[in-house]
């Protein structure tokens, strides 16, 4: 049975993973083209630190989470002082190496402590863009791989999380870059980050399709996955508060605004999209445990 500590540190390092992914993706982007302006670089530069700002202080939350669920600070250091081949180990390291290059990014964009030559910082996002979508990857497999809990044996749950960590990371930046400076100068770019989104949603709308037939497919799963259904169990969470309200709602919304061209923000998708992937996490956890009793 996992604890609630050991969810926060998956749901916020996925998150942070996302965030730092959007982040290092879109500077790499934005850098190497020939056409934006000094203003629209200045604007830039203000919201990337802001959002490394953020995906470290994430990163740092879900390490403070698996600190407290470990219980002892000596046990959390034995992760990198002795390692061992598991799974926790290397996220450790990777969550570590991850929070290391998010705060080097902030410092260069944002806080302009450390003046980098243009060849560093694009070094430092490329190892970022990795690093990132390796602790997106691992916060999924890590529940997946336990096999004592045939609901999360599933080959679908990794690419779910995944992209459940992509869309939380996506929608927080979407949430935060309307209140950064000169936002209006990158307008262009928030239209690219909405049909991303969009892709996101609907491959995650898929994969969810996917965990629940293979599911339904094993007779050991079915147990759990019927109690994450169940109205009476923990479907009005999994199927309203994160399959129609983090999903569905939000890959309408996206839609619309494409299919409409309207401008306005959609705070309170991004808003679902986030707390859906937490309200997943805490489904998942609680009806694995029904199956361990």
């Amino acid at each position: 049975m996992l604890g609630s500590f050991v969810v926060l540190y998956l749901f916020l390092g996925g998150c942070g993973a996302g965030v730092l992914l959007t982040a290092s993706l879109w500077s790499l982007l934005f850098y190497g083209t020939r056409t934006r302006t000094f203003e629209q670089s200045r604007a830039f530069g203000a919201l990337a630190g802001k959002l490394y700002a953020g995906g470290f202080l994430l990163l740092a939350a879900a390490a403070l989470c698996l600190l407290l669920d470990l219980g002892r600070p000596q046990r959390f250091l034995l992760l990198f002082v002795r390692p061992t081949p598991s799974l926790l180990s290397v996220g450790s390291f990777v969550l570590l190496a991850s929070l290391l290059c998010a705060g080097v990014l902030a410092a260069i964009h944002f806080a302009a402590i450390l003046r980098a030559p243009s060849a560093v910082r694009k070094g430092l996002e490329g190892a970022c863009t990795v690093l990132a979508t390796a602790l997106m990857v691992y916060t999924g497999l890590y529940m997946a791989w336990m096999e004592a809990v045939p609901l999360w044996n599933n080959a679908a749950l990794p690419v779910l999380l995944a992209l459940s960590s992509a869309s939380s990371g996506l929608a927080a930046v979407l949430l935060t870059a309307p209140f950064s400076r000169d936002w209006p100068l990158l307008g262009g770019w928030a239209e690219a980050l909405h049909r991303v989104h969009c892709l996101v949603l609907a491959l995650e709308a898929a994969a969810l399709v996917a965990f629940v037939g293979l599911a339904a497919l094993s007779p050991f799963a079915r147990p759990s996955l019927g109690l994450l259904l169940a109205p009476e169990g923990l479907g009005a969470w999994f199927i309203g508060g994160f399959a129609i309200a983090a999903v569905a709602l939000p890959l309408a919304a996206e839609v619309a605004r494409g299919v409409t061209r309207t401008a306005a923000p959609l705070l309170a998708s991004e808003v679902l999209c986030i707390l859906g992937g937490l309200i997943l996490r805490f489904c998942l956890v609680l009806a694995g445990s029904h199956w361990l009793g």
